[in-house]
């Protein structure tokens, strides 16, 4: 699993989540330009985006990486305190997966990673 997060008590407060869960790793790349790169090179099996990047938007992110062979199919979460309806449609329709509010839930943040890779 790949993380595109540029606040690194986010980053932290994921990977310790994802710790507790045997068979997941996670990496971790601070600007959406990195994150691609990065999801280029490693192909995980899941991209969660921050929507506000440094260099550029959760939007531009998915549009990247659904534009790259190695990188179209990889499913992709986008994760904002952007809650409101419009917000949660507007990515739907982009093109990403699911839409994760923060601050993080704990518990539907573990449900919907278990329920994404079962044998976790």
């Amino acid at each position: 699993m790949l993380y595109i997060e540029d606040n690194p008590v986010n980053v932290l407060l994921v990977e310790e989540l994802v710790r507790n869960l045997s068979g997941l790793r996670i990496h971790s790349e601070a600007t959406g330009a990195a994150g691609v790169a990065r999801a280029a090179q490693m192909r995980p099996d899941l991209v969660l985006i921050d929507m506000q990047l440094p260099d550029f938007d959760g939007f531009e992110v998915l549009r990247r990486l659904r534009g790259q062979p190695e990188t179209e199919a990889i499913p992709c979460v986008a994760l904002s305190a952007n809650a409101m309806p419009q917000d949660i449609e507007r990515a739907r329709s982009a093109g990403f997966d699911d839409y994760w509010t923060k601050p993080i839930d704990f518990r539907t943040f573990l449900a919907a990673l278990e329920a994404r890779f079962p044998a976790a």
